[in-house]
């Protein structure tokens, strides 16, 4: 007598023989939740890499600055805190101490006579505080401290020919009247001029990244957004490079 056969197991193991070997699966794509944090991880490494390399060299700057000064070589003393004083970081304390510091060698130069090296760091403060403005100058009281000190200077040194009927107070005022006025271009549209530059750079980006499949068939949507955001952007750099 023949023992009875289990058809369900028999055809359970002919379909899985028959069937054949599924493809692995690929990983899943990155959200853009995690793209995004990707992104704003390597900017701030990024900022943190280039704000240390400020801090360390405007340390470095104040610390040779230091000992030139305390081997009576001013005009290099000088130099080395106007370059520590351009290695700008918000909030860093040898930036501060660099101002400082040129602002005791002038007052000392200037309460000593020494004219020429009293202009030198008084120039240094100004031209920094300059230097590293953007939407604000981050010194402002120490530009308008040593432009004043600039224009009365200067207004002791001989005049020019076309000036020599003027008195001393007239003289410092148009000094100071010409180291105040501000040909820096207008924050407002430094701003909007970022703003065009990244939507430029994002919109070229987008389109080699989306534009294409990955049997290199045109995306038109993707594609077509992109472009619209780059061009968008371009034109917005120019118009704010013209206005500013």
């Amino acid at each position: 007598m023949t023992a009875p056969t289990d058809s369900t197991s028999a055809t359970a193991a002919t379909d899985t023989a028959a069937e054949p070997d599924a493809a692995p699966a690929s990983p899943p794509e990155p959200s853009a939740r995690r793209r995004a944090i990707g992104y704003v991880v390597v900017a701030l490494v990024v900022l943190a890499t280039a704000a240390t390399r400020a801090l360390v060299e405007s340390a470095r700057e104040v610390s040779a600055a230091e000992l030139s000064l305390a081997a009576g070589d001013t005009s290099d003393g000088v130099r080395k805190l106007r370059r520590a004083a351009h290695w700008y970081v918000p909030g860093s304390p040898f930036v501060a101490r660099a101002y400082d510091r040129l602002e005791r060698v002038a007052t000392e130069a200037e309460a000593q006579g020494r004219s020429e090296q009293a202009l030198s760091a008084w120039r240094a403060i100004r031209s920094s505080a300059l230097a590293t403005r953007w939407l604000l100058v981050p010194e402002r009281s120490r530009l308008e401290r040593a432009n004043r000190h600039i224009a009365a200077l200067m207004a002791e040194l001989p005049p020019p020919p076309e000036d020599r009927t003027k008195d001393r107070a007239r003289l410092r005022e148009e000094h100071l009247s010409l180291l105040n006025e501000d040909k820096a271009p207008d924050p407002a549209w430094l701003v909007v001029l970022a703003i065009g530059l990244g939507a430029w750079l994002i919109g070229l980006f987008r389109a080699l990244r989306d534009g294409w499949d990955e049997d290199d068939r045109v995306q038109k949507r993707p594609l077509a957004i992109s472009l619209a955001l780059s061009l968008g952007g371009l034109a917005l750099l120019l118009y704010a490079v013209a206005r500013a």
